[in-house]
């Protein structure tokens, strides 16, 4: 059983059929998500529409023959009983499939979860999807900005910012700028001084993977083109429309991609924390043979491997590159092969041919066997190189027509969408970090895991959302443009739902909509909750809260049974009761819906004591508080009953809309 459908796990498989033959009695399956393996190196040029999409993709099927290819996830992987737990898609069960021996190849995952907002408004690159979305995206700025009257908004549109001065980062980057200066000439309302790309690195140059010399040529080279380069400054922070670096500075952009967040495979984390294998930065620890350490039926390679370095220091581990992985499952296919037949095992010895980097605008660095390349000859090294690589006769001759189209001809600037990677849009926000600002686009609906977000305007606190509660229907069911700022008050951990998945929640029941049409008026901005006070007579607006309360108050003690409570509710025709502890504080209410509840669910019998049960929390006033202020309270906690109670805490009163819509009546 092969797991992975990358550069490792897909030329395991064919080599170990190639050693085996097809007469062999011996299965060989490869599991992956994806039908298709994606040669990334190319990947940046489907987002420069220099090539098309389906060209860098290859059937598993078609390569790997003489293997059972499965497409699916994998849920658990089950060492003791060498047993793999798979998800085959939404209409097929789940199945478990016996190994003999297991081939780890599952690569790494995306984590964006530790900057907050790059989760929900980044673009990756990790595959094919990614690449199209991105471009498509471009291409609709472009289309936006055509009819954007103004400048500065128009600028935003048209500003493309790329984290990550790695390989992907430099070579997104380049294509992207080689895009939109091909595209430019078809928006004549544009001008060049309306766009830029900005690349953002954490280090003191480019491409740290190879030397510093070729690194500085291609800071050198991508500036004197146009773009700009930030370097030794990481990002903090991002909203829909800004970008907030380590330095302080304040990037305006509608549009940011992020080449950085690789994480290690869940399963491969889980897989060394329960059977305390030997992992290196998340990645699983082999021997030069590519086997689990004291495993002689558990191979490792690719990204989620860490291979021993053939004559490198100790704890020196091969590089997690295309070259590396490709290298690494022929070997190992070879190496399984042996094991059957009780040979020796093979010892990687692969140090690496070199680097390439395409910067774009037929420009490109290298450095091949310690020879150093810049320019022009390293743009024909590098697709050479590469097109030599890419799979299939029929693939490398489209590329190949791909490349030549487009010396001569625009770029297809044809709109089109594709689905992208999916990240969990789960965030985490440290004390004071910004989530969105008013006036930005909507684009989600928060629920707070934990933690507390402050709601501001120019005003000061409009609501504090705490643990538990959501907050950003208003906007979705409105205009889509946030009316408020976020703040995190403290370490926060949200879940952002998609606004088209909310939207399509909302609409498809009537239940749902009218809770969230509800729960909306919470976040009614104060120029709202004074229109709505100004709908109250003048002398309203002037008393106190003591003056329009309802003082006949029936109430209920901790020391209440459940039955005497509910009699006590069916005496008086009340749904709620302030509950009141042995010094008449207010601890909270008793709802007879969630009594009954708790009753049918057996939480509760009739016996039980109130000091027993969950009390639900209603907000509180002063007597003293004038009506202004607490028509305010009763928007901003969406309930209809507010406690009125002094300083010590005791209830004086109970105030309810229909309290102060009497008085309006009056007046």
């Amino acid at each position: 059983m092969i797991a992975g459908g990358g550069f490792a796990g897909v030329y395991c498989a064919k080599s170990l059929a190639k050693e085996l033959g097809p007469a062999s009695r011996t299965r060989i399956a490869l599991v992956a998500d994806q039908n298709f393996m994606v040669f990334q190196p190319m990947l940046a040029e489907v987002c420069g529409s220099s090539i098309a999409p389906r060209h860098i993709v290859n059937p598993i099927r078609s390569i790997c023959k003489d293997v059972t290819v499965l497409r699916g996830n994998i849920k658990s992987i089950d060492l003791q009983s060498r047993q793999l737990s798979l998800d085959a898609g939404v209409f097929t069960r789940n199945a478990d499939i016996q190994f003999s021996h297991l081939v780890l190849a599952l690569g790494g995952v995306v984590d964006l979860s530790r900057v907050p907002g790059m989760p929900e408004h980044a673009y990756l690159m990790k595959n094919v999807g990614d690449a199209l979305e991105l471009r498509s995206t471009i291409i609709d700025r472009f289309e936006e900005a055509n009819f954007q009257p103004d400048a500065d908004a128009m600028k935003r549109l048209l500003t493309f910012v790329v984290v990550g001065g790695g390989y992907s980062g430099v070579e997104t980057a380049g294509q992207i700028f080689d895009l939109i200066r091909g595209i430019n000439k078809l928006y004549p309302r544009i001008a060049r001084s309306d766009y830029k790309v900005i690349l953002v690195h954490s280090g003191n140059h480019l491409l740290p993977e190879i030397s510093e010399t070729l690194g500085i040529y291609c800071e050198k080279n991508m500036r004197e083109r146009g773009i700009e380069i930030i370097l030794n400054s990481r990002v903090t922070a991002m909203t829909a429309s800004k970008i907030f670096l380590q330095d302080g500075r304040v990037i305006e952009s509608n549009t940011v991609v992020t080449t950085v967040g690789n994480a290690p495979h869940p399963l491969i984390v889980d897989l060394c924390r329960k059977h305390n294998f030997e992992s290196f930065k998340g990645r699983f620890v082999t021997d030069e043979n590519l086997r689990a350490k004291n495993q002689d039926r558990i191979w490792v390679a690719g990204d989620c491997a860490a291979i021993p370095q053939f004559g490198g220091k100790e704890g020196e581990y091969c590089p997690p590159t295309a070259q590396f992985a490709y290298r690494e499952g022929i070997l190992l296919g070879k190496n399984i092969a042996r094991w059957l037949r009780k040979q020796t095992l093979k010892t990687f010895k692969f140090k690496g041919l070199g680097e390439l980097a395409s910067i774009g605008h037929r420009s490109a660095v290298a450095e091949i066997f310690g020879m150093k390349f810049s320019g022009l000859i390293a743009w024909f090294m590098w697709r050479t190189i590469y097109l030599m690589k890419l799979p299939g006769l029929e693939k490398k001759l489209r590329v190949m027509i791909d490349w030549t189209l487009d010396l001569f001809f625009s770029r297809d600037i044809t709109l089109m969408r594709s689905k992208p990677t999916e990240v969990l849009q789960e965030m985490h926000l440290e004390k004071g970090d910004s989530l969105f600002h008013s006036g930005e686009p909507a684009l989600s609906f928060y629920i707070v895991k934990s933690g507390r977000i402050d709601l501001t305007d120019e005003n000061g606190l409009v609501k504090s959302v705490g643990a538990g509660e959501h907050f950003g229907e208003r906007a979705l069911l409105n205009d889509h443009v946030w009316r408020f700022n976020a703040v995190a008050a403290e370490p926060s951990t949200l879940v952002a739902l998609d606004a088209k998945v909310f939207e399509s929640i909302s609409s498809a029941s009537n239940s749902i909509h009218n809770f969230f049409e509800a729960s909306a008026g919470q976040y009614a901005t104060r120029k709202q909750v004074k229109a709505l006070v100004a709908t109250m007579p003048p002398d309203a607006r002037n008393l106190k809260t003591a003056d329009l309360m309802s003082t006949n108050i029936i109430s209920v003690r901790t020391t209440a049974s459940v039955a005497e409570t509910l009699k006590t509710f069916s005496d008086y025709s009340f749904h709620s009761l302030p509950l009141l502890d042995e010094e008449d504080k207010v601890l909270g209410v008793v709802s007879e819906g969630e009594l009954l509840d708790a009753i049918k669910n057996g939480a509760v019998t009739q016996g039980t004591l109130l000091k027993q049960i969950q009390i639900t929390q209603l907000p509180t006033v002063r007597p003293e508080t004038p009506i202004p202020e607490a028509v305010e309270r009763f928007c901003r906690s969406g309930k209809n009953k507010l406690l009125v109670v002094d300083g010590d805490g005791k209830l004086r009163g109970v105030l309810t809309p229909i309290d102060l819509l009497s008085r309006r009546q009056k007046g």
